[in-house]
């Protein structure tokens, strides 16, 4: 991880490029930053698959790939991120 990015910029990131995410590296608990992308409008598409290693599960999240929900979540990361928007300026 770069240093000043954290793992709630890297998360949306990710989202953004159509990733399907299950965790965030290095982050110890990975859940916290999906419910803060969550209580800020942002959808994700959330499935149960099967763990390759046990018999257990884990959730993969993705984003909901809606214009709107797509334009919330850059709009989130520009304030994550600093960056002004045009309203703002």
């Amino acid at each position: 991880m770069k240093r000043g990015t954290s793992y709630l910029i890297i998360a949306l990131k990710g989202l953004l490029n159509g990733d399907k995410l299950s965790n965030i590296p290095n982050a110890k608990n990975s859940n916290q930053y999906f419910a803060t992308i969550k209580k800020h409008g942002i959808e994700l598409v959330e499935v149960w698959k099967p763990n390759l290693t046990n018999s257990g599960t884990h959730k993969e999240r993705s984003l909901h790939q809606t214009l709107e929900n797509i334009e919330r979540a850059k709009k989130y990361l520009e304030t994550l991120q600093g960056i002004k928007h045009k309203k703002d300026v």
